[in-house]
């Protein structure tokens, strides 16, 4: 049974909680000027106004109704989210700030409605209100070091200049593709792409050049292989492509059109480019991961050596 002084705040909010509803628009807009008053004039064109203004009303919303049935707990969890996917990371250090001008622009609606009309409904809201914000920043930050967690992660599975996934990702996707051949019988193929002469470019152009060589052949891998298709950079002037449901002799159909590909890269200062390809299948080379990129690199030495764009391993 509900206490008699909790019915008679709840009495006593009723009207004051509608209309802070119904204001949740003017509300949202006194937020978010707070919001740019505090921020540093060269940070004002990163502020992403855009999804705050549509976060913000649905905030309020939530806590109001917080406010108003707070038994069962903040229905402002997902509203907290909104607003933490709004600020993104830049937003790290700045959100407590935010959710504290929620709270002051609350206390300062309360306040207008029932300060003078009934100054305990008026306390007892702002330690309610105090509450709701509690749980609600909580929410928040909880969100935003997951998204920090995650990016994290995500970063340190990438190649910074070229965008693509890194070795250790490659790793990963290979002994998942091995899995899956282990247990339903689908065949992959592996490719390792090493650009020749990288190290000349580099001396004779800078490294700079060697950079757009390096992100240019990224793009040409990009552009030729399937959808299905898994690509990384594997080392300093060496990617990978994975190539599920592929036997070697179809990849090899793939290392033919790459080497075309890379061959037609536009790099500018008269450089140019060539491929040397390898390419190993799985399980018709081998059944072991590791043994799968040995082979590989040992067919991509073969075709340089013979001064073609790719070779097939031979398998062990």
């Amino acid at each position: 049974m509900a206490e008699p002084g909790a019915n008679r705040l709840s009495d006593a909010l009723d009207g004051p909680l509608a209309r802070l509803e119904a204001a949740r628009e003017e509300l949202a807009k006194q937020w978010l000027l707070r919001l740019i008053e505090r921020t540093r004039l060269e940070e004002i064109e990163r502020l992403p106004t855009d999804k705050l203004a549509r976060a913000l009303p649905d905030l309020i919303s939530g806590v109001v109704a917080a406010l108003a049935n707070p038994g069962e707990g903040t229905t402002a969890h997902d509203q907290a989210v909104a607003l933490a996917d709004a600020r993104g990371e830049d937003g790290v250090g700045s959100l407590s700030a935010d959710i504290a001008s929620l709270q002051s622009v609350l206390v300062g609606a309360l306040r207008r409605e029932l300060a003078e009309s009934d100054p305990e409904a008026f306390l007892d809201a702002v330690e309610r209100l105090t509450a709701v914000i509690g749980a609600v920043q909580a929410a928040a930050i909880e969100e935003l070091v997951r998204t920090r967690s995650r990016k994290i992660e995500w970063l340190a599975s990438r190649d910074e200049l070229t965008g693509l996934p890194n070795f250790r990702w490659l790793q990963e996707q290979l002994r998942s593709l091995a899995a899956v051949q282990r247990r339903y019988g689908h065949p992959f193929a592996l490719l390792l792409v090493d650009i020749e002469g990288l190290g000349r470019i580099n001396a004779a152009y800078g490294e700079d050049a060697g950079d757009r060589t390096l992100k240019a052949l990224a793009a040409a891998i990009g552009e030729t292989v399937r959808e299905a298709d898994l690509s990384a950079r594997t080392g300093g002037d060496e990617f990978c492509v994975l190539a599920p449901q592929q036997t070697a002799e179809r990849a090899a159909m793939l290392a033919a059109r790459l080497a075309e590909a890379a061959g037609r890269m536009e790099l500018g200062d008269r450089i140019a480019a060539r491929v040397a390809i390898g390419v190993a299948g799985f399980p018709e080379h081998t059944g072991e991961p590791d043994t799968l990129l040995e082979l590989a690199d040992e067919a991509m030495f073969v075709a340089r050596a013979a001064g073609e764009p790719y070779a097939v391993a031979s398998g062990r």
